[in-house]
């Protein structure tokens, strides 16, 4: 798709659920800003596409390219402190997205954590970025310590995001797994073995009504036959491929953030304009999770 028309398709989604809020909400106070909601999201969305290196470069871009289009177009710092501001928002409008996007008679769901770096070659946190925020975790699959934060991710057995959340990159898989399964409360879910724990299990079913399948640790007395682990770790494989996107596709791991409440804005903004690109292919008829060769 070119980006004319993308951008066409990503303004009517945002413009069309910004116009259902609109309806819902009294009248704001004061004089009504020069750039609407409907733009700001569009743009905060936008310039997560890997087609620009940086915001910085999306808004040079932008004043030479998308005058045309928005007219009152501010500066990237003032852009940018529009943008914090509809963090709600943009959340909302990825819950809104997400749930009409969602197989709503699915078995189950997928839940898993990924690292987010705070920053790069870091070997102590105390007096740097997010001091007393983030902290160091360990990444099994690349058996290294990251400072940062842990990302908590549900989604549909098609990829969908339905719930997400942040936490101390130190945190275990178990308590950031109860806060976003807290939020989602579905029937059933599938995950790895950092998630197992009788315990857990017995609460989660208990306090959330939902029945948590984790891949049983080596050694454990409850096992699985080969069938059910081939099932099991390939069904996985859509989440993980799912955190995949957003850390090459949407630069997870590249968010240049300095400040806890930039960071959380910028994740919104990713799994944001992830959520988008799979409501721009349900229109168009095309895979959901086939978003690399969406704007071209």
């Amino acid at each position: 798709m070119d980006l004319d028309s993308f951008l066409i398709e990503l303004y009517v989604i945002v413009d069309d659920w910004v116009q259902l809020q609109a309806d819902r909400r009294p009248a704001g106070r004061g004089r009504p800003a020069r750039l609407s909601l409907s733009e700001v999201l569009t743009l905060a969305i936008l310039q997560q596409w890997p087609r620009w290196r940086s915001e910085r470069d999306f808004g040079r871009w932008a004043d030479r390219h998308l005058r045309p289009w928005f007219p009152h177009l501010v500066g990237q710092s003032q852009l940018n402190r529009r943008i914090r501001q509809a963090h709600p928002q943009l959340a909302a409008l990825q819950r809104a997205l997400a749930a009409e996007l969602t197989q709503v008679d699915a078995v189950f769901r997928l839940l898993d954590t990924t690292l987010v770096p705070a920053m790069h070659r870091v070997r102590a946190g105390r007096h740097g970025c997010f001091a007393g925020e983030a902290s160091f975790g360990r990444c099994a699959s690349k058996t290294a310590w990251v400072y940062g934060f842990k990302l908590g991710l549900i989604t549909d057995p098609a990829g969908v995001i339905t719930t997400f959340g942040v936490a101390p990159g130190n945190a275990g898989e178990r308590q950031v797994g109860d806060a976003v399964l807290a939020q989602d409360r579905y029937r059933a879910y599938l995950a790895d073995k950092g998630f197992q724990g009788q315990h857990w299990e017995q609460h989660w079913l208990a306090d959330y009504g939902a029945v948590v399948a984790a891949t049983p640790k080596a050694g454990d007395k409850r096992t699985l036959t080969p069938a059910l682990r081939r099932w099991s770790a390939s069904h996985r494989q859509r989440i993980e491929g799912v955190i995949a996107q957003l850390k090459d596709l949407f630069g997870l791991d590249r968010h240049r953030a300095k400040q806890l409440d930039g960071l959380l804005v910028r994740i919104t903004s990713k799994i944001a304009a992830y959520t988008c690109g799979q409501a721009i292919n349900r229109r168009l008829g095309r895979p959901l999770c086939q978003l690399a060769d969406l704007l071209l």
